[in-house]
């Protein structure tokens, strides 16, 4: 009898549990994209209308969600050169960085960027919008160093009929984290403020959120007034 009751008993949970998840889809509110348009995340200084309205040059008319990305951290690895060849301008000027601790002038190699790292069983707070094709190019140009990720099926709160929708990741080529010497690196405190600034436009509940789904920055935080720059 046993032989036949436990082998039953372990499909009838298994048959349960896929219910549930079905169950749980299938309660979710279903967004119509509109022909034209796609879904993009904000989970950094894209969470700020007025910047995203500077970058797309007019008003933003469409919804705007407040949603949980599923699958991801939000961390601060992009590690960005200051002397880049990606990023090389056309006069092939070069830029050394130095920034001031005391009477100390300490030079530095690149500075940090808000990313976002896959992380089993993670969900970060963001926002979403939905942009036509030609503002996505515009957006594309802004983020440059990132790439376009779809996550479409990734965002707790809905399901999406009709479009996509995407996030900016940065993928590192040749370096990774732990080949780059992080105490060369810094963090600009007015890009922290400005992201923590729109995250506190949005709500109190939203900024308390954004402080505990984001992993705390490994490099010195530094004010803009206390860098310095020269050039070749």
């Amino acid at each position: 009898m046993n032989k036949i009751f436990f082998p039953l008993l372990l499909l009838v949970f298994i048959l349960f549990l896929f219910s549930t998840s079905c169950s749980n889809e299938n309660n979710k509110n279903t967004i119509n994209i509109k022909k034209g348009l796609v879904g993009m995340i904000g989970y950094g200084t894209l969470m700020s209308l007025p910047s995203l309205e500077q970058t797309l040059e007019h008003k933003y008319n469409d919804s705007i969600y407040q949603v949980h990305l599923i699958g991801y951290k939000r961390e601060w690895t992009y590690f960005r050169p200051i002397n880049n060849p990606q990023e090389k301008s056309k006069e092939g000027v070069k830029y050394y960085g130095f920034f001031l601790n005391n009477n100390d002038t300490i030079p530095f190699d690149g500075m940090v960027n808000l990313n976002i790292e896959p992380g089993e069983n993670s969900t970060m707070n963001c926002i979403l919008y939905f942009i036509t094709e030609n503002d996505l190019i515009k957006l594309d140009k802004r983020e440059f160093g990132y790439k376009k990720v779809e996550v479409t099926s990734q965002i707790e709160e809905y399901n999406f009929n009709g479009g996509k929708v995407y996030v900016y990741k940065h993928f590192p080529e040749r370096n990774t984290i732990s080949s780059i010497n992080t105490d060369k690196y810094i963090l600009v405190k007015e890009y922290v403020d400005f992201i923590t600034t729109a995250c506190d436009s949005i709500g109190r509940n939203f900024r308390s959120e954004f402080d505990k789904s984001t992993k705390a920055p490994i490099t010195k935080i530094v004010t803009y007034k206390n860098i310095i720059w020269k050039n070749e």
